[in-house]
């Protein structure tokens, strides 16, 4: 009976260890690859002694035991005070120092989480990257591609299992942050509230890790230190602003702070009603400052947190539809047309929510100009986005050489087409973000909409041109011909306003060439109505020009490939 009970469990184990290989074989691999014993033993270890050391740094400055009665005063920290002077101790009416201690509990739950949070974020991304760019170079990455597993199981097990080691010990951080919480009177729901944000953040911040270790532009060696400092980076200046409770900047920067799961800690602060003169950070009430439209939608923990969480996961779902599109096709453009189309007017959307916070109009008009120069920036992830390389142009031509009897529409192929040359989608996106952005320039600006106005025109016709040169470069037979193509696109961008510079024209005197390089709002105000025309029109000129020519080199492959065809089946 007892052999025929222990075969019973035995053969149970065995079926959920099968159902869990069953479930994701992805996250098994990366378990049994990580976790080993030693491995666990060391990972234990460094969290157990980075508790250690915090609270015996916290205690050491509490005031020294006084059993004779012999100290008068004592100060520090964690002390009640009384008048100006909140350092110093005083003794109860048995003798006994007085303690914060909810203060105390307090600052090591701030600890713990600013720990966790870069612990997870930044160590955690480098961790994800290296792992896959050391499969892709050893060749596994594509076996595990023709596994049967979707893309979606493994992706979620590379999230899962590769920093696994991490989560041992932020898990082991768990009963001690969670008692430090309760100890400073933070309600628990709060505590959920700012862990769950936490878990947000991973999730958006590993998929865009692993999204930036698919992409093929080289220096591989280099990917993890590049994402994991840029990570570090503004989690660093968002952190910095909130521990030092200076003011928001009251411009589209804002929305950064939306990303950094610090920002809750100002809602868990200002629920255990601690003086802020004791706690060196933004508050609840500050956060009144930032401003969505015009509104203070961050005042209240509930909404905040909750937009936080929605904000978060908007992002992780964009990241992981591109994940899934980039993982099994590394040679496909990373967004569809569509996709690109709904991804520009939501983040216009949001930005514009940011810039419109102040009643100035010169600061309002220097948010109009950040956003300008925000738009730019986007417009050329928006040709790494959408270009094709010559491969697909090429197979796109003959393509349209092949069907065009079938009803394949031209203008259909170019505003939605996978492998359609890049500029009509990148100008329909500049025009989608412009319409958007049109009406706040003329309602809520003064005598700089117009200004403002012609920089976004010449800013746009900057990206197209640039957009136009790109794909052409991207038609040619030369080798590393994305290298080429982001090499001239930098030129285009940097040498203009850079030889400027050199020669001294300023945009007072000589606003005519300024008019033509990325930043043309400085010297926009000091242009006349014909010569913003004439600089528009020209700009146009040449983008038509750049056009022409990859449209007939175009033409010429997909007549070409088709002859060759032809003569083949012959």
């Amino acid at each position: 009976m007892i052999m025929k009970q222990n075969m019973q469990v035995w053969h149970d184990h065995n079926s959920l260890w099968e159902k869990f290989l069953d479930w994701n074989p992805q996250l098994f691999r990366e378990l049994k690859g990580k976790l080993k014993t030693r491995n666990v033993v060391v990972a234990a270890a460094i969290s157990i002694i980075t508790q250690f050391v915090i609270v015996i740094s916290l205690l050491s400055e509490l005031p020294e035991a006084d059993p004779k009665g012999l100290l008068e005063y004592q100060t520090g920290r964690y002390a009640f005070g009384y008048g100006t002077n909140n350092l110093l101790y005083t003794k109860d009416m048995l003798d006994n120092w007085m303690i914060n201690w909810q203060l105390l509990w307090l600052d090591l739950f701030m600890i713990l989480s600013i720990i966790s949070i870069f612990a997870l974020l930044i160590v955690g991304t480098y961790m994800l990257i290296d792992d896959t760019v050391k499969e892709e170079s050893r060749g596994t990455l594509n076996f595990i591609r023709l596994t049967p597993q979707s893309s979606g199981s493994i992706l979620l097990g590379k999230i899962l299992g590769v920093p696994i080691l991490l989560y041992t010990v932020i898990l082991l951080f768990v009963p001690l942050h969670l008692m430090a919480g309760l100890g400073a009177r933070i309600p628990l729901t709060l505590i959920i509230g700012f862990d769950a944000v936490i878990i947000a953040s991973c999730a958006f911040c590993y998929s865009l890790a692993l999204l930036w270790s698919l992409m093929n532009f080289g220096l591989s060696g280099f990917k993890p230190w590049l994402a994991s400092g840029a990570v570090g980076f503004i989690l660093s200046t968002t952190t910095m602003a909130l521990v030092h409770g200076g003011s928001l900047s009251q411009a589209m920067f804002d929305w950064l702070f939306l990303f950094n799961p610090a920002m809750v800690l100002s809602y868990l602060i200002d629920a255990t009603s601690i003086s802020q003169t004791k706690i060196d950070f933004l508050s609840a009430e500050n956060l009144g400052e930032l401003l969505f439209y015009g509104q203070a939608l961050w005042t209240k923990a509930s909404i905040g947190i909750g937009l936080m969480l929605c904000n978060l996961t908007l992002w992780t779902y964009w990241c992981w539809s591109v994940l899934k599109r980039r993982f099994y096709n590394p040679e496909n453009t990373l967004v569809s047309k569509t996709q690109s189309y709904w991804l520009t007017g939501w983040l216009m959307a949001i930005a514009l929510g940011f810039t419109l916070q102040q009643d100035n109009n010169g600061l309002l008009t220097s948010n109009f100009v950040i956003l300008q120069c925000c738009l730019f920036i986007w417009g050329l992830a928006l040709i790494a986005l959408l270009s094709p390389h010559r491969q697909a142009l090429y197979d796109w031509a003959r393509y349209r050489h092949q069907k065009s009897k079938n009803g394949n529409v031209l203008w259909k192929e170019l505003i939605f087409g996978e492998n359609s040359p890049s500029t009509i989608a990148v100008a329909i996106n500049l025009a989608i973000a412009i319409a958007y952005i049109t009406p706040s320039i003329f309602l809520m600006l003064g005598e700089d909409k117009q200004q403002i106005f012609l920089g976004f025109i010449l800013n746009a016709g900057c990206i197209l041109l640039c957009a136009v040169v790109a794909q052409l470069i991207l038609t040619a037979k030369t080798r590393k011909r994305a290298v080429w193509s982001t090499i001239t696109v930098f030129s285009m961008i940097v040498v203009p306003p850079l030889c400027l510079g050199v020669a001294e024209i300023a945009p007072e005197t000589s606003p005519q060439a300024w008019l033509f390089s990325f930043i043309p709002t400085i010297a926009a105000e000091y242009a006349t109505f014909s010569t913003a025309i004439l600089a528009v029109s020209l700009q146009w000129f040449v983008i038509s020009l750049v056009g022409l020519q990859m449209t007939r080199k175009l033409r010429q492959a997909g007549a070409s490939e088709t002859k060759m065809l032809f003569s083949q089946s012959r």
